[in-house]
């Protein structure tokens, strides 16, 4: 078995619970999104955009919610890496795409994490394949 399958085969868990974690806490644009946008994306609360904010709030929350699970479900691995790694590639290119504009000032953590799972989600692919090791072949 290879050093890097070994890697990805010993860190998917952590991996899943750390950038879950990370990426259900943006619940708190769903819950809080007077305080969040202010606080956090380092943008102005307007108010006619509360219902897009905290629909984007509660979509990427669950996202993180479904990660975490994944950690204990092997066989959630898989689709969670798939679906979790497109939806954070947008997000990436999004601010890349939009970095000179001062409103990007408050996504750069977001950018960071959502970085991390999308290399971290090629090299698994790459390094295990499309298939959970832990899960027997049909």
């Amino acid at each position: 078995m290879s050093v890097f399958k070994q890697f990805f085969i010993r860190t998917v868990r952590p991996f899943f619970l750390f950038t879950g974690a990370g990426t259900a806490l943006v619940a708190l644009y769903a819950f809080l999104p007077s305080w969040a946008m202010p606080n956090v994306a380092k943008l102005p609360y307007l108010q006619d955009y509360t219902i897009i904010i905290q629909h984007w709030g509660i979509m990427v929350g669950i996202m993180g919610i479904a990660m975490m699970l994944a950690a204990m479900v092997p066989q959630w691995r898989v689709p969670i890496l798939m679906y979790s790694a497109l939806e954070k590639s947008f997000m990436v290119w999004l601010v890349l795409s939009n970095a000179q504009q001062p409103f990007v000032s408050g996504f750069w953590v977001p950018f960071a994490i959502d970085s991390t799972v999308v290399i971290y989600t090629v090299g698994y692919f790459l390094s295990v394949g499309f298939r959970d090791p832990e899960t027997p072949a049909r």
